[in-house]
């Protein structure tokens, strides 16, 4: 009997300690394969980051070419326009030479307002006419010498209209010249019924 006892004794004996081994050994195996993981995760990035830096220096990313400015495109096209219009306004059809005096108008490009001064002296009034009304609209100081020779014009409407270009345009010597084609009776207080600008 002693001995079986002996025996169940240190068999639990060893059990508790085969326990406690193994247990000790789970303690000890557990912390050091986190901090093993961590730091092999932390190499892989290191790794990872030296990887893609000499990478980005080996092959660094070309400038994209740069766009020309806007407006330096705009007078590109408007200057090929405008030599489309300055062939138009010479034409014999009046409707196509309407239409360009128009066009001219509203074009951005600073030669338009040149073209325009020269439609003021076309044998035809009702060009003249447009191209005083569009010189009006576009506001450019330049036209202003060529406006005042106009309110000498044989037709009264262009007359007209002229100053009304110079009252847009504004400035002392608009003014003055309005006044005086006033006082000289080359301008209409009103225009006679049935007969306006531009109908």
């Amino acid at each position: 009997m002693s001995k079986s006892k002996t025996s169940k004794t240190s068999k639990k004996a060893t059990a508790t300690t085969e326990k406690n081994t193994t247990r000790g050994k789970k303690a000890t195996i557990k912390p050091t394969t986190k901090k093993s993981t961590k730091s092999a995760s932390k190499t892989k990035e290191k790794k990872e980051k030296t990887k893609k830096a000499p990478s980005k220096k080996a092959s660094p990313k070309k400038p994209l070419p740069k766009k020309k400015p806007l407006e330096k495109r705009l007078s590109k096209m408007d200057s090929e326009m405008l030599t489309e219009l300055e062939a138009e306004v010479r034409s014999d059809d009046v409707q196509v030479c309407l239409g360009a005096v128009e066009r001219l108008g509203v074009l951005r490009h600073p030669d338009a307002t040149q073209v325009l001064i020269i439609a003021l002296t076309d044998p035809r009034y009702m060009v003249r006419i447009h191209a005083a009304a569009q010189l009006g609209e576009r506001r450019d100081k330049k036209s202003v010498d060529a406006l005042v020779e106009s309110l000498n014009d044989d037709s009264v409407f262009v007359r007209q209209t002229v100053a009304g270009a110079l009252e847009n345009i504004g400035g002392a010597k608009a003014k003055k010249a309005i006044t005086k084609a006033e006082k000289d009776g080359l301008l209409l207080d009103e225009l006679p019924e049935g007969k306006r600008l531009g109908e």
